[in-house]
């Protein structure tokens, strides 16, 4: 039968047989409205707001006819019907005051025209104002999926006279993160949705472990004011959490998985542009390191050389003084060996 049945039992109840509440005016104005609004297919935009005793009151003031009279009855009707177009309407939950303003002031005017024009123009030209009233509200923003409680992004429903939220979990899915032992690595708490300020954002671990069960993460850092963002320096395997807001009012929760290998491979690059470079040395040159030592070498054994060859020239051109025995003439050359500088026997006979 469905949920509709209820207020429908409501509405019939005075006429069932044997109900002590029957009563020979028929059903009061509440048990209309009750049903206006629950049957299926009728969409209640325009009885959102106001009571049923203020509807009830505006339907008199227009046609002038009690509450028994049709034409009192056809005008609650095209009340309704008028809501039908109105269904699809949905505003931000911050318009909803402004939603309820517009839909007063239409009522409002229906009344100031029941002299001057049929009741089925003015309540053309009635829903039409708010038409036009509501293409001036501010849209509310999209949700944003896959996860996350977004406030900015509630919704009040014309249809269902409600508001309603985003239906995404709280918990985001778990991200994973490759990093390796020796590197830094940053995660972000940040949504692609609008928040509060000044969010409180506590951190957790739960190590060697993929998962989001709360029960497993033990709290690292709790800030009342961000940071909005974490840097590991060591990382180790396992998931990291982060809450943002309140433990007993979360906005959302995002999970990273932390995938951690080996040594970073900076080191390995180095060495291997090294060899490259190595392998790709033009054919028949030195490496400039090469060149470099190659050069001083040469550099020193020629000026070894050079004072080498100084030195005999010296020796060779002074007399050999200190003998008193040996005397040479002009042009004469004396007997080899002749020089302080060697210590052979001709010097010494």
């Amino acid at each position: 039968m469905g949920w509709w049945w209820v207020p429908l039992m409501l509405v019939l109840a005075p006429w069932l047989p044997g109900n002590p509440g029957i009563q020979a005016e028929g059903p009061g104005l509440w048990h209309w409205v009750a049903l206006a609004s629950w049957l299926p297919g009728v969409h209640p935009c325009l009885l959102c707001f106001g009571s049923p005793i203020q509807r009830s009151q505006l339907c008199r003031d227009i046609t002038g006819a009690s509450l028994k009279d049709p034409q009192h009855q056809h005008c609650l009707e095209a009340l309704v019907q008028a809501a039908v177009p109105l269904a699809s309407v949905t505003v931000g939950s911050g318009q909803h005051e402004a939603l309820r303003e517009i839909i007063m002031n239409a009522l409002h005017f229906l009344k100031k025209q029941r002299d001057l024009k049929p009741f089925e123009v003015s309540l053309q030209e009635a829903v039409n104002i708010i038409w036009v009233k509501l293409s001036q509200l501010e849209e509310a923003p999209a949700c944003v999926p896959p996860c996350g409680y977004q406030p900015a992004a509630r919704i009040f429903q014309c249809a269902t006279c409600r508001l309603v939220d985003c239906q995404f979990p709280l918990d985001c899915p778990v991200q994973d993160m490759w990093v390796h032992t020796d590197e830094a690595i940053t995660l972000h708490c940040d949504v692609p949705f609008a928040t509060p300020a000044d969010l409180p954002i506590t951190w957790m671990f739960a190590k060697d472990l993929r998962t989001q069960d709360l029960a497993l993460f033990e709290e690292m850092q709790a800030s009342a004011e961000g940071p909005l963002s974490l840097t590991l320096q060591d990382p180790t395997p396992g998931t990291i959490a982060c809450r943002l807001g309140v433990l007993s009012e979360p906005l959302v929760r995002k999970y990273f998985y932390l995938n951690v290998s080996g040594g970073s491979v900076e080191a390995e690059q180095g060495l291997q542009a090294r060899f490259k470079a190595v392998l790709h040395w033009p054919h028949g040159r030195t490496p400039l390191h090469h060149m470099a030592s190659l050069g001083l070498g040469l550099a020193l054994g020629s000026m070894a050389l050079m004072l080498l060859l100084l030195a005999t020239w010296q020796c060779r051109s002074l007399p050999d003084l200190s003998d008193p025995w040996t005397s040479h003439r002009p042009g004469q050359q004396g007997p080899p060996g002749d020089s302080k500088c060697l210590d052979s026997p001709w010097g010494r006979a």
